[in-house]
């Protein structure tokens, strides 16, 4: 039995699918110090907001729901007065590709003759530029009102830091800033090439 499950897809895959999004938490908590507080769900929290407006308008809150705003966020809290401190925004792009890869590395797992050859066959750069790609981050040091993708929040911390704000380095940022969708864009294709070009 106990063979069974850990030579099961679905062992794996919810395994490997936790622990992506365990290991994101620790690195963003490590960066900056503060532990997370809690996990809120869009649809759980705002349910009857939600229903309310599906009835008017249907396709409108389909949109904000999958594409406007993050199905569910990791956030850490600071109290007296309550405030964000960072939070990692899970859109549905974010959690498609933390599926995708999921996928890929249990089914490569489950398929070889041994857990340790599975490991050594997964295309482990492809995933990481994947999820780094679709990452969103906000950090009360320098986001002023939402999440950015994960690499622009982690200029503007450099930018927003007195040590760091160089001149030179305010200049970089300005030259690329409005670049960032073709960067993410570029980045989640050739995440997605690395992959199945591993796999196949």
């Amino acid at each position: 039995m106990q063979y069974k499950l850990k030579h099961s897809g679905l062992f794996w895959f919810l395994l490997i699918l936790t622990g992506l999004i365990l290991c994101e938490t620790l690195l963003v908590t490590l960066s900056t110090g503060y532990l997370p507080t809690g996990i809120s769900f869009l649809l759980w929290d705002r349910f009857d907001f939600f229903l309310n407006f599906f009835r008017d308008e249907p396709l409108e809150t389909l949109s904000l729901i999958f594409i406007n705003k993050p199905l569910f966020k990791i956030v850490a809290l600071q109290e007296n007065p309550v405030t964000a401190i960072w939070e990692l925004h899970y859109y549905s792009i974010t959690l498609i590709s933390h599926l995708l890869v999921a996928i890929v590395f249990s089914s490569i797992i489950t398929r070889s003759k041994s857990i340790k050859s599975g490991w050594q066959n997964i295309p482990v750069s492809g995933s990481v530029l994947l999820i780094l790609s679709s990452l969103f981050l906000y950090l009360s040091s320098c986001c002023t009102s939402g999440s950015n993708w994960v690499f622009h929040t982690w200029l503007l911390s450099i930018v927003f830091d007195p040590v760091t704000a160089t001149d030179s380095v305010i200049e970089i940022y300005n030259i690329i800033n409005s670049g960032f969708i073709w960067l993410q864009t570029m980045l989640t294709l050739l995440g997605i090439f690395l992959i199945f070009r591993k796999v196949y």
